[in-house]
């Protein structure tokens, strides 16, 4: 399994009359929950009554307050949809992981030839950069002395062989 989708488990819980998850007490309604932590569905409400039983209004017949398996079905349809957006979230996932590795190979390469003796308009002459400067700029706040690596050219090469 995908390490996106690993990390999503669903499950109805309880809320209670005091407004707490878990607790002991009167039963008021049921939310689904995932335990990505950051996602949870909307209240459904209890009702006494079966004449009140409204699905399409998120209030269902129950009264014992323990969940039969269709409402429990019912309520974990909003974590399904969850579940298919992180599904559909998996090339993103995948395209960013790409850029930022490919970001850091660009970075590790830059910081390689400037120490190799190449100026910032080489580099910007490689990147597409305006200038010189221009390409300084894009580097500068990976490549300043607090990452490890002093931002200037062949100054840096001096810097790197003692000079």
């Amino acid at each position: 399994m995908n390490s996106l989708l690993e990390t999503h488990r669903g499950w109805v819980a309880d809320i209670f009359a005091d407004g707490l998850q878990g607790r002991s007490g009167e039963v008021i309604g049921w939310r689904a929950l995932c335990s990505c932590g950051s996602w949870r569905g909307r209240t459904w409400l209890r009702t006494d009554r079966s004449a009140d039983h409204a699905p399409s209004a998120r209030v269902l017949y129950c009264p014992t307050g323990r969940l039969d398996v269709e409402p429990t079905r019912l309520i974990l349809g909003e974590w399904d949809y969850h579940q298919l957006e992180m599904q559909a979230l998996i090339p993103v996932r995948l395209a960013f992981q790409d850029s930022a590795s490919a970001e850091q190979r660009l970075v590790e390469a830059v910081r390689f030839v400037l120490a190799a003796g190449a100026s910032w308009d080489a580099v910007a002459r490689v990147i597409g950069a305006s200038s010189g400067e221009a390409a300084e700029q894009r580097f500068s706040a990976v490549m300043s002395p607090e990452h490890g690596v002093a931002a200037g050219g062949t100054d840096c090469l001096r810097r790197v062989v003692g000079e």
